[in-house]
């Protein structure tokens, strides 16, 4: 029941984050969405950084998943999959990305965690992963170039990401990541290629 208050805790937490952003949110606002009083929501958060430290942590396990994903592959197809993988990922989460988005400045604190997490660490699993998985020092390049790429899409494109029908930008960007790669574009199945 608790960890059940806690999920919605957090949903309205990000509707509201994203509605009118994480500064002009009090926690007196998310208590009335919800119907808690303030010592209701103090129960299971002491704080707004608190809360946005939640909503950052998932993203911090999916982001390990990806590195252990990548450092068992033994090929760009299986650094391609990996890819898939996070792609499929990042669409369960765009709601998370929103929020970014609208909270630019919160960026900070998920930095924060990042170095926390050890970030630089992080980076140098990702880049041994790559070198490992590579035939050559061209796929490395065009390994990590396709990393880069899904990395950094909702960054330099959060409202094409926001605004753009999901499987449309999903099929895109897996298509570019092969593309990327070198890597034959992966046959659609019937019930695929019956879709628009």
């Amino acid at each position: 029941m608790k960890s059940d208050t806690r999920e919605r805790i957090l949903r309205a937490a990000t509707e509201l984050f994203s509605e009118q952003g994480y500064d002009a949110t009090s926690l007196r606002q998310l208590a009335d969405r919800l119907g808690f009083t303030k010592a209701a929501l103090y129960y299971h958060f002491q704080s707004k950084d608190e809360i946005l430290e939640a909503l950052v942590d998932p993203v911090l396990e999916m982001l390990d998943d990806l590195v252990e994903r990548l450092e068992q592959a033994r090929s760009t197809e299986d650094w391609a999959d990996a890819l898939a993988w996070i792609l499929t990922q990042l669409f369960e989460k765009l709601d998370f990305f929103r929020l970014m988005d609208r909270n630019r400045h919160s960026v900070e604190l998920m930095t924060e965690a990042l170095k926390r997490h050890d970030h630089i660490r992080m980076h140098e699993r990702v880049e041994k992963a790559a070198h490992e998985a590579a035939a050559s020092p061209r796929d490395e390049i065009r390994m990590i170039a396709a990393l880069g790429a899904v990395t950094g899409f909702d960054d330099w494109a959060p409202t094409l990401l926001a605004e753009s029908p999901p499987e449309m930008l999903r099929a895109e960007l897996n298509a570019t990541i092969r593309d990327i790669l070198k890597l034959p574009a992966r046959r659609r199945t019937k019930a695929a290629a019956s879709q628009p």
